[in-house]
């Protein structure tokens, strides 16, 4: 990890080293995987409302998104999203959530994981993430930020019926490291 003086000092650093106190869980392959699922789930048609599954559906995806403010690259997420469409809730959360660092090698695992919480309404995904997370910073020490992300979507048909989930997601972390967050989601169903 390179190091910084003054004030940079506090920022997370994607170097391209990973950090031994936490280093990420995601390689390269993994990555891309999940830049072609993304892709693949972004091009499947929304299921029509008379098609949209009743009671609830558990998916399984990943969040990828671009990182811009106190460090430049990218984030990939696990993100398990239950939807409930009988009483048009979503619930879930994002753990696992790697900082990937702009020459695309997994750079560290930050500690902590978002709750999901928001709405459903005729296959339309209305629904934020939230939680702290905390980083390795350049000296060693812990820096804390609070995660915030918004996701918006649809659910949509590959195989069956509703079997999948994809969106956008937009949001930022805010504490010791400030971080601005612009991607995607997707889910399949479990």
């Amino acid at each position: 990890m390179k190091h910084l003086s003054g004030a940079s000092a506090l920022l997370v650093l994607l170097a391209a080293c990973a950090t031994e106190e936490n280093p990420p869980t995601v390689s390269r392959s993994d990555i891309d995987r999940a830049f072609d699922a993304a892709r693949d789930a972004a091009a499947l048609p929304v299921t029509p409302s008379s098609q949209i599954p009743t009671g609830t559906v558990t998916y399984d995806g990943q969040i990828g998104a671009d990182l811009t403010g106190d460090s430049l690259g990218s984030v990939l997420a696990d993100m398990t999203m239950r939807v409930d469409f009988q009483n048009n809730r979503i619930g879930g959360r994002v753990d696992n959530i790697n900082l990937i660092d702009q020459d695309g090698t997994p750079d560290q695992l930050l500690d902590g994981s978002l709750e999901i919480a928001g709405f459903e309404n005729n296959g339309d995904l209305d629904a934020g993430a939230s939680g702290q997370v905390t980083a390795v910073g350049s000296s060693g020490t812990a820096l804390d930020a609070d995660m915030n992300l918004d996701l918006d979507g649809t659910v949509r048909t590959d195989r069956s019926r509703g079997d999948t989930v994809y969106g956008g997601v937009t949001g930022d972390a805010r504490g010791d490291f400030n971080l601005d967050i612009d991607g995607v989601f997707y889910g399949e169903r479990r």
